[in-house]
């Protein structure tokens, strides 16, 4: 007997830490709650993590915006709410390196948290955002 296999998009997201806090941003179509980042394009398959995450940050929180990324990494799977699609999710722990986010119209909003301050954003209803965030946050307090 077959089986379906599933398929997915693959996103590499930033969970970019500064001062304590985390940077997080809302989506201008569906009101929902997310890092900043995206897809891997077609064409980037055989990029390293870091220069994509760079292009997505660059596209959505400015040029002057950087950020360090580290080697810490959580994974998540996310349905978009707008086609169904599958996403898994690759965030990385990065720290705020220089500027100011100035936001892409593909977000609304944006907020810099702690642990203890996200419980009142909106998710995605199916994705595992809340868990990855709190194991993002936990990897972050044992890296300190």
């Amino acid at each position: 007997m077959s089986r379906a296999i599933q398929t997915f998009e693959v996103s590499l997201k930033a969970f970019i830490v500064r001062d304590g806090r985390a940077l997080l941003v809302r989506e201008a179509d569906s009101g929902f709650w997310e890092l900043p980042g995206g897809r891997i394009d077609v064409g980037e398959e055989w990029d390293g993590h870091d220069r994509i995450l760079a292009r997505e940050i660059a596209e959505e929180l400015g040029a002057a915006f950087r950020v360090e990324a580290t080697d810490v990494a959580v994974t998540w799977t996310r349905r978009r709410p707008s086609d169904g699609v599958f996403q898994f999710i690759v965030g990385r722990v990065c720290h705020h390196a220089e500027g100011e986010p100035v936001l892409s119209a593909e977000h609304d909003a944006l907020a810099w948290l702690g642990p203890g301050e996200l419980s009142g954003l909106t998710f995605p209803t199916e994705s595992g955002y809340a868990a990855a965030l709190a194991e993002l946050w936990r990897r972050v307090k044992a890296c300190a």
